[in-house]
């Protein structure tokens, strides 16, 4: 599943909006340094944006992240869509188009309960994470510094780590069972929150029924597209909502196996500039 052979299932037609992951996707996974797009996604992502078609970013990192690496790929209009949907940034404008927040305490409360090894970092607009003081910062990433529980308790954010150790790296082939346990015990109500469990010791949690899907049709919405004519690349679990609401879903082929059987089409992986061979069928 590593080429784009001929494949009866997959669009003929360009579409109308492209919609990109970035870690996994366009960028390799990052852990302790600052990854970029390489040339030929950057100019792939240019013709597309030549070809009159917008060209949108879902990604489940902070908005800090989201924006450095949108601005990589030459993206200087458009929207972002950042923390599994719950932010937005306009990248015309340079600035937060929006933002859902959640109530910290009682998720704070709840994962305390389950392990009390747990440490947490929260995400508030651009400032870089704040985090407990336990909290392991061994990737690449802006840090606003170091907060008081006390303190984190009281502030509504776009945006909650719960982490555990783990041995598991980022991009590892599964999602880490000790931080599947950790959301198990801590069990949230799906009501009030909307969890994702991560590869390497990461809960994230945020407003409930805000994914990625949700963050790719209010962009869509925004350019009066619909999601029969967007097409989605992806690479990971927390991608599958927005493979279910598009028009075209493809991953890449280093995804998990679920991810890659619930894609229309698997493109190369991302260090074979997957993203960049795909679009190319339709903007040469």
């Amino acid at each position: 599943m590593s080429d784009i052979a001929p494949d009866p299932s997959r669009r003929d037609q360009p579409p109308k909006l492209v919609a990109v992951d970035l870690d996994g996707t366009v960028v390799d996974y990052h852990d302790e340094q600052l990854t970029t797009p390489s040339r030929a996604v950057i100019e792939a992502i240019g013709r597309v944006r030549a070809a009159g078609v917008p060209v949108a970013v879902v990604t489940g990192r902070a908005l800090w992240g989201t924006v450095r690496t949108a601005s990589d790929l030459g993206l200087d209009e458009g929207f972002a869509s950042s923390n599994h949907g719950a932010a937005e940034f306009d990248l015309g404008r340079g600035e937060v188009s929006y933002e859902a927040v959640v109530d910290v305490r009682s998720a704070v409360e709840a994962f305390m309960a389950a392990d009390g090894a747990v440490e947490f970092a929260v995400a508030h607009g651009l400032d870089g994470w704040w985090h407990t003081k336990g909290f392991k910062r061994d990737f690449h990433a802006k840090w606003a510094g170091v907060i008081d529980l006390d303190d984190l308790l009281d502030r509504p954010a776009a945006r909650i780590v719960a982490r555990v150790a783990s041995d598991n790296k980022y991009g590892s082939a599964t999602r880490c069972p000790h931080a599947m346990r950790l959301a198990d015990g801590a069990g949230l109500d799906p009501l009030a929150y909307h969890v994702e469990v991560g590869y390497n010791g990461w809960v994230d949690i945020g407003p409930p029924g805000v994914t990625k899907a949700t963050g790719i049709a209010r962009i869509a919405e925004r350019y009066g597209v619909s999601s029969a004519d967007t097409v989605v690349f992806g690479d990971a679990h927390n991608d599958l909502t927005m493979f279910a609401w598009a028009g075209h879903a493809v991953a890449m082929a280093q995804a998990d196996p679920d991810v890659r059987a619930a894609a229309d089409e698997v493109a190369p992986s991302v260090w074979e500039d997957g993203v960049a061979k795909v679009l190319s069928r339709w903007f040469p």
